[in-house]
């Protein structure tokens, strides 16, 4: 028997993850479009999402974006900056090509609390 085979034997896998609220704090990954991906109902602290709070989380992400570029035979990393507001701006103009390059990593940034 072939790894692969052994694979795709197992039974759907669960993640841990420290977004989800339930008894067991794990959440059943499944597949969408070649994807996988949990749904996510509450947070760590049994309360339900809030679309607005949500977005205004998101807007006040910032990314770091590096990308692998080769130019004229040299490897360079190009580390872009991109605002939580404008990360989809960014994903299409490279998804259409006017950013040239293999995405090598994406971190996300949180603003500190200044108190």
């Amino acid at each position: 028997m072939k790894d692969d085979d052994k694979i795709r034997r197992f039974t759907p896998r669960k993640a841990k993850t420290g977004f989800f609220s339930n008894k067991n704090k794990f959440a059943k990954i499944k597949t969408f479009l070649g994807f996988e991906y949990v749904k996510l109902k509450k947070d760590v602290n049994g309360i339900s999402f809030n679309k607005k709070s949500l977005e205004d989380f998101a807007d006040e992400l910032k990314y770091s974006i590096s990308i692998m570029r080769e130019v004229k035979n040299e490897m360079f990393l190009y580390e872009y900056f991109i605002p939580g507001d404008k990360l989809k701006d960014f994903m299409e103009k490279y998804i259409k090509g006017e950013i040239e390059g293999k995405i090598i990593q994406i971190e996300k940034h949180m603003q500190d609390n200044l108190a």
